[in-house]
């Protein structure tokens, strides 16, 4: 008669492959290829876009950190308080299309001046949904911007959230990006 007791001590190498096996799979199955890091696994995933702005990273950064004017031109973040400075929490509302907006308080972790603006956020306890969301701006030639504009998420929730937020995401990513590229030229 088989028994899943084992003397104790005695490790079960299989239950840990299975783990293991679990948490660094990549997830194809999960968004387009080139959303997701195979090396990340099913527990984190990667959105990341790129848009270039004509406008000098001085006028960018200062449309990214008016954060009572978000409600007047952010269709996702669209509405966003407190103090910009590293180690300070914001009060954000996101809203995905489709869906109920969502408040979400994250801690500042980078406020570079013209260069990034970047903070950490997570549903109820760390490890269930986190994510590092960022704004790095990167000079061009004639006065332009590169805005890199992603966000890394990981937690346990993950392989459940990702079917149902997944493109909602992307999509607020590029509707975000377009905004501010026009708000930044028109000022």
């Amino acid at each position: 008669m088989y028994s899943d007791r084992q003397p104790a001590g005695v490790q079960r190498p299989w239950r840990l492959g299975i783990l293991a096996a679990l948490f660094t799979s990549s997830c194809s199955a999960c968004g387009p290829a080139d959303a997701v890091d195979s090396a990340e696994g099913i527990f984190r995933w990667t959105i990341s876009t790129v848009v270039e702005i004509d406008a000098p990273p001085a006028r960018v950064w200062r449309v990214l950190v008016d954060l009572p004017a978000y409600r007047e031109w952010n269709p996702f973040i669209v509405e966003a308080t407190g103090m910009v400075a590293a180690g300070e929490r914001l009060s954000l509302r996101m809203a995905l299309p489709g869906r109920e907006p969502m408040s979400i308080a994250p801690r500042l972790l980078v406020v570079e001046p013209e260069r990034e603006l970047r903070w950490k956020g997570r549903l109820v306890l760390p490890g269930l949904f986190d994510g590092e969301h960022a704004f790095v701006l990167t000079p061009l030639a004639d006065g332009r911007t590169r805005l890199d504009h992603w966000e890394r998420f990981a937690g346990v929730l993950l392989p459940i959230a990702k079917g149902m937020i997944y493109d909602a995401t992307v999509q607020s990513f590029h509707a975000l990006n377009a905004a501010l590229a026009e708000r930044a030229v028109s000022r």
